[in-house]
C-alpha cells in the first residue's frame, strides 16, 4: 500500500482534505487499473483530485491507451483539483456534470453528483469502485440495474482493521466471477465478525 499512503499524505497536505480518498481506496484503485485495464474512465465526485491523482499517473504511463472524466460541481473543488492536478500532462477532462450518451468501462463514484439516470452510462461489462460505502447510491445503483434488465453483482473490500474499504460491482459477469463474487462476500463476512465482536465500527473511517 505504499503508493496509496504517498498519495494521500500528498494531498491530507493540502487545503480541503478533510474527505480524501483512504490510503487503501487509492492503493486498491491502482490496483484495479493496472489488473483490468479500463479504457474509458468516468470518475463521479472528484473533490480535490485525491483518486483523479492516480487516474493520471495511469493515463499517462498508457500514452493514450485510456481516457477518462472526471465529475466535480463545487467551484471551490473545481479549482484545488485543477491546480492539485496541474503536474500532470496527461490527466481527465473536468467537467461539472455527468456528459451524457457516454458510455465508459470503469465508473468510479465517489461523489453525489451521479443523476438517477445516469447508471444508463455503464458499458456492457463494465465495472464500478466505490470508495467507501455509499448506500444508498449504491441501491440507486441495483435499482438501475433491474430496471435496465441487466444483471449486477458486488462485493466489498476491507483493510484488515475493517475499517472504510471500497466495494467492487461488476454488470454482466461471468459465471466464475458470480462465484468469486459470492466467495469473496462470505470472507469478508467473516473477517468482520471479530470486529464486530469487539464493538468496532464496520467500514468506517477511523480518525486518529
Amino acid at each position: 500500500m505504499d503508493d496509496g499512503l504517498a498519495i494521500h499524505a500528498r494531498f491530507t497536505a493540502l487545503p480541503g482534505s478533510e474527505q480524501i480518498a483512504t490510503p487503501f481506496a487509492i492503493h486498491a484503485l491502482r490496483q484495479f487499473l493496472w489488473t483490468h485495464a479500463p479504457r474509458r474512465i468516468l470518475e463521479v465526485g472528484a473533490g480535490i483530485g485525491s483518486l483523479s491523482w492516480v487516474l493520471a499517473d495511469y493515463l499517462t504511463y498508457l500514452c493514450g491507451y485510456a481516457e477518462a472524466v472526471s465529475v466535480e460541481d463545487d467551484p471551490w473543488c473545481r479549482t484545488e483539483w485543477e491546480r492539485n492536478l496541474a503536474p500532470w500532462r496527461r490527466r481527465p477532462l473536468l467537467f461539472d456534470k455527468v456528459p451524457p450518451y457516454e458510455f465508459y468501462d470503469l465508473v468510479v463514484l465517489d461523489g453525489p453528483q451521479m443523476p438517477a439516470d445516469g447508471w444508463a452510462c455503464l458499458a456492457p461489462g463494465a465495472s464500478v469502485f466505490v470508495e467507501g460505502n455509499r448506500r444508498e447510491q449504491r441501491a440507486a445503483l441495483r435499482l438501475s440495474m433491474r430496471q435496465q434488465g441487466r444483471r449486477y453483482i458486488e462485493t466489498p473490500s476491507r483493510p484488515p482493521d475493517r475499517s472504510k474499504g471500497v466495494w467492487l460491482g461488476r454488470c454482466e459477469p461471468a459465471w466464475w466471477e458470480r462465484l468469486l463474487f459470492a466467495s469473496n462476500r462470505i470472507e469478508q463476512w467473516g473477517r468482520d465478525l471479530p470486529a464486530r465482536w469487539r464493538g468496532d465500527p464496520i467500514g468506517k473511517r477511523r480518525h486518529a
